[in-house]
């Protein structure tokens, strides 16, 4: 009779143990499903993952996914390179130098030649991955060229301007683009998106060309405006439009010194870009860069 009294006693604590393994595993499969999931309850996809596959190759100072922002620089910097490029060419000198400022600073690359809505999802991705492990509420992004629209086309389509605090571009084609423009392009599906009067820029500038929220400042040159329009039109408290000669006259006089595929590395472009970062808002009208720095 003792015996089976013990047995029974057996029984009951294995129950208990079984219950009790039960109870954990449910427990933690619950919190693992809290964790992944989104504020709105969704589950989160981990795209680090996505982002570093994607991330551009041989440009130092950057896409470090270790990188936390500091409260003077709270937002991540993601660069976007244009056509027939890539971040490690478009890059390498801006990339170290907003590193320096104390920015975290990410560089992906993309198929270009695709459809700019294309692009623009790619661009989303990489963007959630960057703010998943910096742990930012938001990215600020600077676009060279095609590199400009693309953003634009990210906040408009794919729920983007929630994400992000403010968009600078350089050389960005934005509007009034020339029908020789488009023959230098190419054949490709993005250059035939890229006409004034393609579906895609015109649900891109009407009725406005900016989302509620987003900073703008449109950098370009004088000789850029002769192939497309590198201005934003919008708020003068939201946008700034600065072409480099209206500063600097002299940086026109040399042909060839400065010019659409060297404007990324100019360090008076690229004082604009540090400045716009760091002030709340587009880069302040009244500043002016210093014309003859050399090195930055």
């Amino acid at each position: 009779m003792g015996q089976l009294r013990l047995g029974q006693i057996a029984v009951v604590i294995l129950c208990a143990a079984v219950g009790l393994a039960v109870l954990v595993f449910a427990a933690d499969t619950l919190l693992n499903r809290e964790t992944a999931s989104g504020p709105d309850g969704r589950p989160r996809t981990d795209r680090v993952a996505d982002a570093r596959r994607m991330a551009s190759e041989g440009l130092g100072e950057a896409n470090d996914f270790g990188c936390r922002p500091r409260e003077s620089t709270p937002y991540p910097v993601v660069l976007v390179h244009g056509a027939k490029s890539t971040g490690a060419v478009t890059w390498p000198v801006a990339a170290p130098y907003l590193s320096k400022q104390g920015y975290c600073v990410f560089s992906f690359d993309y198929g270009w030649s695709r459809s700019i809505r294309e692009s623009a999802e790619a661009l989303g991705i990489f963007v959630e991955g960057v703010l998943q492990a910096t742990g930012a509420e938001k990215v600020a992004i600077v676009g060279h060229s095609l590199g400009g629209v693309v953003p634009r086309a990210y906040m408009r389509f794919d729920g983007g301007a929630g994400k992000v605090a403010e968009l600078i571009t350089l050389g960005a084609p934005h509007h009034k683009i020339t029908k020789e423009l488009g023959k230098s392009c190419g054949w490709e599906t993005v250059c035939d998106e890229l006409r004034s009067d393609s579906d895609l820029m015109k649900a891109l500038n009407a009725p406005s060309m900016v989302e509620p929220g987003v900073s703008y400042t449109a950098l370009g040159l004088e000789a850029e405006q002769e192939a497309a329009s590198t201005f934003i039109e919008g708020p003068r408290e939201q946008v700034s439009n600065r072409l480099l000669q209206d500063d600097c006259p002299l940086k026109g006089l040399v042909e060839g010194a400065i010019g659409h595929n060297l404007e990324t590395l100019d360090p008076v472009m690229l004082s604009y870009v540090n400045k716009a970062l760091e002030v709340s808002g587009p880069l302040p009208e009244d500043y002016r860069p210093d014309c003859f720095a050399l090195i930055i």
